[in-house]
């Protein structure tokens, strides 16, 4: 579902919700997809779990979506010219990397784009698990440790050190193959949500055994970076980062998960580590990275618009499209789903 909104911010918005249609699946995957919501502002081209937690972070700090973004890939490390927010609102990653060939900072993000969304949907199946009211409430306050997380090491912290020192001299990057810096993130979720939901509790060793299977996930999907003999490097990047998502959001993987949660067995995630290699590899043979053209085709003529308009949508392939008088959505990757603007 496809729905237009202004918040708090003050700012318009894109939100798209894959859970209220059984049929959205991944293009690339044909599983569905571990994240409920990913939202943009307006004048985004693209919808993605980054654009998503820009969305948060401008939301939670009062700073421009832009602003935001660049937030984000400082934490990733982008060097000075290769901060910008574009990167974020306005370039499907995954295409540009098969069409354009491969690029450093558009892999970083097409990484990021992939191991975040694969963080918040075990995270938030984890707390789903340990008591939240839904799914929807344990993803939010996913988001927003998330959000804080980036927010605190780039506005926060750097603000503290360049009172005491007169200036900044070091950061430190959201580190998603770092299992402490994931534990740290549920920890802070589980404190965001227990203003709702006060019953919610993970014990320790439950947290670092999610924290451990996102992290090792996230390390073996950069490790195959410097693996890579592909002739088309770019396409060779997507099908190792589809076949990243088909492992870690495989509906069975995160329906444990929230068993987990739950106190029950943690068997399935805890041989995750050892099975990893063997799991990905079969995941990548069975992917399909199909990508829309470039630039996409033109919509074809409107119909007269219904009285309301309907702006509920079935994804089952990368083909899939939705007219709707001005809009035009397709999909080149469930976690980075496109659209342009077009005038009539």
């Amino acid at each position: 579902m496809v729905v237009f909104a202004r918040n708090s911010a003050n700012f318009a918005k894109v939100i798209i919700k894959s859970d209220s249609n059984e049929g959205c699946v991944d293009s690339f995957t044909k599983t569905k997809p571990g994240m409920l919501t990913l939202r943009a502002p307006m004048h985004a081209s693209v919808i993605t779990p980054l654009t998503t937690v820009a969305v948060e972070i401008a939301s939670v700090y009062l700073i421009t979506v832009e602003r935001a973004a660049e937030l984000i890939l400082e934490s990733l490390g982008l060097t000075e010219e290769n901060i910008d927010s574009d990167l974020i609102f306005n370039v499907d990653p995954f295409q540009k990397l098969v069409i354009d060939g491969a690029k450093d900072s558009l892999a970083t993000v097409a990484y990021a784009s992939v191991n975040l969304a694969n963080a918040i949907s075990m995270v938030s199946s984890l707390l789903h698990g340990a008591g939240t009211s839904s799914k929807a409430e344990a993803e939010a306050a996913t988001l927003s440790a998330f959000a804080k997380r980036i927010g605190e090491t780039n506005l926060v912290l750097r603000k503290k050190r360049r009172m005491l020192l007169g200036e900044y001299y070091a950061k430190s990057f959201l580190n998603m193959s770092d299992s402490s810096d994931i534990s740290s993130i549920i920890s802070s979720a589980v404190s965001v949500v227990s203003r709702t939901s006060p019953d919610v509790r993970v014990d320790t060793e439950t947290k670092n055994t999610v924290a451990r299977a996102s992290a090792m996930a996230s390390s073996y999907l950069l490790s195959t970076a410097l693996n890579t003999t592909s002739n088309n490097i770019g396409e060779e990047i997507s099908r190792r980062c589809a076949a990243a998502v088909k492992v870690m959001q495989d509906p069975e993987l995160l329906e444990a998960v929230v068993d987990l949660g739950k106190e029950k067995s943690a068997a399935i995630i805890t041989d995750l580590e050892f099975a990893y290699s063997e799991k990905f590899e079969t995941a990548k043979a069975s992917v399909l990275v199909l990508i829309p053209e470039y630039p996409p085709p033109p919509s074809p003529p409107s119909s007269p618009p219904p009285s309301t308009p309907a702006l509920t949508f079935e994804i089952s392939s990368a083909s899939s499209m939705l007219y709707h008088d001005t809009w035009t959505v397709w999909l080149s990757f469930t976690l980075a789903l496109a659209a342009s603007w077009h005038e009539h």
